[in-house]
């Protein structure tokens, strides 16, 4: 019995192996593939009654939590609905995407006084230092690489006011299995590189003295950190 307990890691193993395998091979070659969806709306009519759409709105849920009277900088806002919605209850908010199609769209949708839609790289901000209470970025460090992941959140020190708060998410992968990381990176090939726990507390603790990571139950984590 204690033989075949033994043996049962190396068979989820293999079989993990196997299925990551196969991923990797039809998403190389073309078949019946789908990429994941990047440009997110929980609004739009395709996302109605998709589980999701309910993380999508826990995420902004976290993200509202640390934005009341605050002045808020929101990093690749995508469509601009997670801006949008931290606008009815921050004092101000900027919010950048390298995409100009996504900003041109988000004005046009989100007219607002107290929020501006900016076309940015958010690896070198226009704004000064210690410009914002808050920075919120949802599903965005997974989109650069290692390094310039190391960029990205140095900028956002730069840019928050002492004692401010960076919050955002990423999904959480904590296993050790390369060919399955690979086919992860297949599915959604604009992730570049994907996060443990740890290794995201080992970058955001090289800039932030205050950090507290929460897994959630569909495999991505929340973060808080404080300057």
């Amino acid at each position: 019995m204690r033989k075949i307990l033994k043996l049962i890691p190396g068979l989820a193993f293999l079989s993990d192996s196997l299925n990551a395998l196969f991923i990797i091979i039809k998403y190389s070659i073309g078949i019946n593939v789908q990429i994941e969806e990047e440009r997110a709306d929980p609004d739009d009519p395709k996302w109605e009654n998709n589980p999701w759409a309910k993380v999508f709105e826990r995420r902004c849920a976290y993200a509202l939590s640390h934005s009341y009277s605050k002045r808020v900088l929101d990093l690749c806002c995508g469509t601009g609905w997670t801006a949008n919605e931290l606008s009815k209850v921050a004092v101000s908010v900027k919010a950048i995407d390298y995409s100009k199609e996504s900003i041109s769209n988000a004005k046009t949708r989100f007219p607002k006084g107290n929020l501006v839609f900016e076309h940015m790289n958010a690896l070198s901000l226009s704004y000064q230092d210690e410009s914002f209470d808050t920075v919120v970025s949802m599903e965005a460090i997974e989109h650069f690489s290692k390094s310039d992941g190391d960029r990205f959140v140095k900028e956002i020190y730069r840019v928050l006011k002492k004692g401010g708060t960076f919050v955002g998410s990423t999904p959480q992968v904590e296993t050790k299995n390369p060919l399955k990381i690979i086919a992860m990176k297949k599915i959604d090939p604009f992730h570049l590189h994907l996060y443990s726990i740890k290794m995201l507390k080992t970058l955001l603790s090289k800039y932030f003295t205050n950090v507290t990571i929460k897994s959630q139950p569909e495999e991505w984590m929340l973060f808080k950190c404080t300057k």
